[in-house]
């Protein structure tokens, strides 16, 4: 019986893993991008919208200095 050498020979299976990874890779890059787009407008809400509208102004204290008042003594 005569076999041919090809024939013999185990199939050898592509490398898959390097494009698992470059799919790991562009996926998690996609979500890092949205994750960060979501925290700053987060931040810049939390920053410069929301203080403007929450906070009064401070008010000014001011005291007479002649008066003792009860828990003073």
């Amino acid at each position: 019986m005569v076999t041919r050498f090809f024939l013999d020979r185990p199939v050898i299976e592509p490398n898959r893993i390097p494009e698992r990874i470059d799919t790991i890779i562009r996926i998690l890059i996609r979500y890092l991008i949205i994750l960060n787009i979501v925290l700053g407008i987060f931040t810049v809400f939390n920053l410069y919208i929301y203080p403007n509208h929450i906070h009064e102004e401070t008010p000014i204290m001011t005291r007479d200095t002649s008066q003792l008042y009860p828990n003073e003594i």
